[in-house]
């Protein structure tokens, strides 16, 4: 098997664990029902092995798993050796993207137009996500975006560097008020020792824009890169996708404020925003 380990092997193998956890099964008892080894259950459960289509199948069955959930993982199944995992999804905090996030030791995030999910206020998070979605929708994705901010609060949080242009900063989403405290926001998270905020300023000048993206390391597996692009997101793998980010990482830096000139930066954007 590829050390390269791809996305849909990894997450397929953290949520199989998942779900057999939720069914209140150890790897024991799991491993006995499906009539299996417990090393080879362990080795699925650790993107140590391919499971197949049958396999699969038989571990949600065990497990209870049915419907549309049911669905969605034997898709992955089916795809498991697809070097890059893009598709057409209207909600990019899916499951997927949370999974990896809580398993990184690293996240860098770049964001061109609009702040970070990550880093998002609700009011902000409600403003982003309402533009062209039902309000139904839209509060599902708020409430998983701030699920997911969690991550970076834990006791062991990712290191997290956030890189900005200042057109994000300077877009009222929301108006002048949630700006504000948007704003204010960022500058309260970049105090945290785990937590780094490069801005961008347009007098920098111009830069290579490689389009809003996170890079996500991890302590024994390879990195992961998650793209987007309005209802176009997924994940790259290959060892040449993730140092090309790792390029466009490094570039981005170079281009952009220092962490303290970056909040003194984010300091008077804020006071834009109250006169405005």
């Amino acid at each position: 098997m590829s050390e390269r380990l791809p996305a849909r092997m990894r997450v397929l193998a953290t949520e199989l664990t998942k779900l057999r956890e939720a069914a209140g099964l150890t790897t024991r008892q799991a491993a006995i029902r499906l009539d299996q080894s417990i090393a080879t259950l362990n080795r699925t459960e650790n993107a140590k092995r391919i499971a197949t289509v049958a396999e699969v199948s038989a571990m949600l069955a065990i497990y209870g798993v049915v419907g549309s959930e049911r669905k969605r993982i034997m898709a992955l199944v089916e795809e498991l050796n697809t070097s890059r995992w893009l598709g057409i999804d209207a909600n990019p905090d899916r499951p997927t993207l949370p999974i990896f996030e809580s398993e990184a030791v690293a996240i860098v995030n770049f964001a061109p137009c609009t702040v970070p999910g990550l880093l998002q206020t609700p009011a902000y998070a409600r403003a982003i996500t309402s533009l062209g979605h039902t309000t139904d929708l839209h509060d599902a994705m708020i409430a998983a975006r701030l699920d997911r901010q969690k991550v970076l609060a834990r006791i062991v949080a990712p290191q997290y560097v956030a890189i900005l242009d200042e057109a994000a900063l300077r877009r009222p989403h929301g108006g002048s008020a949630a700006m504000v405290e948007q704003i204010n926001w960022l500058i309260d998270m970049a105090k945290r020792p785990n937590i780094a905020l490069h801005v961008i300023p347009f007098r920098h000048g111009g830069y290579h824009n490689p389009g809003y993206f996170s890079l996500l390391e991890f302590p024994k597996t390879p990195p992961i890169v998650y793209v987007e692009h309005s209802r176009v997101s997924g994940f790259l793998h290959e060892p040449e996708d993730t140092q090309a980010f790792r390029t466009h990482t490094a570039s981005l830096i170079q281009a952009s404020l220092g962490c303290a000139d970056s909040v003194n930066f984010l300091t008077k954007m804020a006071a834009d925003h109250e006169r405005g």
